[in-house]
């Protein structure tokens, strides 16, 4: 037990040192090619601090179209992953295609969703959730398929509706692989936002972030990427919290087991 718990505070102090190593790193790179290719820690946290009030109005409207595209792709992707998981029929007749489209850069296609959809935010929400989608499918249906045949018949026996049955058996038993598909669902859908935003947008971070290479103002476009990267660590963190809680529960059950 004390070579775990000492093995857990190595775990939390490694991370808690990637960033400084990350910043000591971003000063050495700043020292050696220097301004105005580059702008050191301090210049891009002075410009957040004075520019932060200008930005809120990028930031919410990045943030809220994010966490409805999240939603639209997890619940979709979900929802399907699980229909075709459950059908070996369908398993082996889409998974290639699912794969093949996954396997596609989504960005060559964004001129499509800009012909459909215009300058709007419903299509940089499209575009993020069509990145966000695929991940989420695959991961369900394979992880539906490794669901062992007695609890479907058990479900069958007991005449369960589909949503009966994905609440009470299938999110239990498939729950760390879930987990780990939203988070890939998450990341992915953010990164086909800031895209969409960079692309053709006139809002958001990534128009922002545009907006100020075109200036060639090295400190507040590290400001934004500081904002960017902060949004997608701190949801990640909680997915990987929430991770490491389904897995060390799943470890008390099975010690419980034997």
């Amino acid at each position: 037990m004390n070579s775990i718990a000492l093995d857990q505070k190595w775990y939390k102090l490694g991370r808690y040192m990637v960033p400084v190593a990350v910043i000591l790193l971003w000063q050495i790179i700043y020292q050696i090619i220097g301004a105005p290719a580059m702008a050191s820690p301090w210049q891009s946290i002075s410009d957040l601090g004075a520019n932060t009030n200008n930005w809120l109005g990028d930031i919410g409207n990045t943030l809220v179209t994010l966490v409805i595209s999240f939603l639209i792709a997890s619940l979709l992707g979900t929802v399907l992953g699980f229909v075709i998981g459950l059908s070996s029929f369908w398993t082996k007749t889409l998974s290639p295609l699912l794969l093949g489209l996954y396997s596609i850069p989504k960005v060559t296609l964004y001129p499509i969703f800009l012909l459909i959809f215009g300058l709007t935010i419903t299509g940089r929400m499209a575009f993020s959730v069509f990145h966000g989608i695929f991940p989420m499918m695959i991961i369900c249906m394979e992880a539906t398929r490794t669901v062992p045949e007695i609890y479907l018949k058990l479900a069958k026996s007991y005449k369960m509706s589909f949503m009966q049955k994905a609440r009470q058996i299938l999110i239990p038993a498939i729950m760390p692989q879930l987990v780990v598909g939203l988070r890939m669902c998450f990341s992915l859908c953010f990164l086909g936002l800031i895209l969409a935003e960079m692309f053709a947008s006139y809002e958001g971070l990534g128009h922002r972030l545009v907006h100020y290479m075109s200036l060639n103002e090295p400190a507040s476009i590290l400001a934004l990427i500081i904002i960017i990267i902060f949004i997608a660590f701190f949801f990640t963190f909680i997915f990987l919290l929430w991770q490491e809680k389904n897995e060390l529960k799943i470890g008390k059950s099975k010690m419980n087991v034997s």
